[in-house]
């Protein structure tokens, strides 16, 4: 049902589209300026004020250029297989030629219809093609000619002027997580390293000397198998989270019938892979009580009553164990870092208290992030849920 006073058009008639182009890559005199030139990379934003590859006034100038107000969509491209990029400008920018600029009519407002087509995406998507070596493509008039129901213009304004309030809120608490992220690890650098030390529990600095030691002291081996098959459920690391995932919640199971050989690593034990370690796929088994990992894993403890386990957590993360892995896999065929290579590292160890106390600042860090995503994960479902009432007319707005 059309709600009073909306209409049904077509995408077409809304705005004039306008192709990009691509300045001559020959002359230098037209890269590297402050002139924003579009391509499907900057689309991961809605709001384009800046790019990658940027423009001198000349190669500015010898291009098409979308106003300000303008819709950018992505035409061509892998991306369009699994998502319809939409961007708006914010400012003139060129375009490069796998993109069309939709220029609003003056009935039309131009943020308005950047969400009208972020709302539709699922349904314009349907409408790409696929061109040679698998790229995707959405043909012009397959878009032009997609119909979508709008108010009048007043109305547009007004439900874009509420979508960009929660755009801004998500900015913002986005800018909060790299801050608080960013203070994290300007932490990790002073506490992990001891230029800054804590105070202990009587409020007194701490100054015990660290002791240099190698990893090897404070690790111990898990090599337990499963051999009576008690356990099925097969776990895997994640390079992307770091955390210990079940495999078939990302990727599809490799794992055969028979898992006898495989690794047991239970709750608090820590797991990665050896060829994987130099890229973060390394994790302590926080989810469950026990699981299972490939034989090619290694699984290992720490002697907690050396070496706290948070503490080793972040110390992992650190800037210090990243060279530390980097430093190992240098000639290496693989790349590969074993726990004898893992054993091999220097590591300086505080006093236990003091561990402590280091990795509850940390934690708390680590706390203040957690719920600042959360925050953001919620005004994103939001935003999410409100777009689809106000741009379907199912929730009005006072003009």
């Amino acid at each position: 049902m059309l709600p009073e006073g909306w209409t049904t058009t077509e995408v077409g008639k809304l705005a004039t589209f306008k192709s990009g182009g691509t300045p001559s890559k020959m002359n230098t005199d037209y890269w590297g300026g402050s002139y924003p030139w579009i391509s499907g990379k900057d689309l991961k934003q809605h709001y384009l004020a800046s790019s990658i590859d940027t423009l001198t006034k000349a190669g500015f100038e010898s291009t098409n250029v979308a106003p300000i107000g303008s819709s950018l969509i992505l035409v061509r491209g892998m991306t369009l297989l699994k998502d319809f990029p939409v961007g708006f400008a914010t400012r003139p920018v060129a375009f490069n030629q796998d993109i069309k600029a939709l220029i609003p009519n003056e009935d039309v407002d131009g943020l308005f219809l950047s969400y009208l087509l972020v709302a539709h995406k699922d349904e314009i998507r349907q409408l790409v093609s696929t061109a040679g070596h698998g790229t995707g493509r959405l043909e012009t008039e397959r878009i032009r000619s997609f119909p979508v129901k709008v108010p009048v213009y007043l109305e547009q304004k007004k439900i874009a002027q509420i979508l960009s309030t929660w755009d801004k809120a998500i900015t913002t608490t986005e800018r909060l997580i790299d801050l608080a992220r960013q203070q994290k690890k300007a932490l990790m650098q002073q506490l992990l390293t001891g230029k800054k030390r804590l105070l202990d529990k009587n409020g007194i600095k701490f100054s015990v000397e660290w002791k240099d030691i190698r990893l090897k002291s404070v690790l111990r081996e898990v090599k337990t198998r499963n051999k009576d098959n008690s356990i099925d459920r097969v776990l895997s690391v994640t390079n992307h989270s770091g955390f210990v995932l079940p495999e078939d919640q990302f990727s599809k199971r490799v794992a055969s019938d028979d898992v006898s050989n495989y690794k047991v690593v239970k709750k608090g034990q820590y797991g990665y892979n050896p060829s994987r370690l130099n890229v973060g796929s390394f994790a302590r088994l926080d989810s469950y009580e026990e699981g299972l990992l490939s034989p090619m894993y290694v699984v290992f403890t720490v002697n907690e009553q050396l070496l706290n386990s948070d503490y080793f957590m972040n110390w992992m993360g650190s800037n210090e164990a990243k060279q530390r892995i980097s430093g190992s896999t240098q000639g290496s065929v693989r790349d590969s870092v074993g726990f004898d290579s893992l054993c091999g590292f220097p590591f300086k160890l505080p006093p236990i208290a003091e561990q402590q106390k280091i990795a509850a600042v940390l934690s708390s860090a680590d706390q203040e992030i957690t719920a600042l995503q959360q925050k953001l994960d919620a005004l994103k479902q939001e935003k999410k849920a409100l777009m689809q009432q106000l741009l379907t007319g199912k929730l009005r707005v006072q003009i």
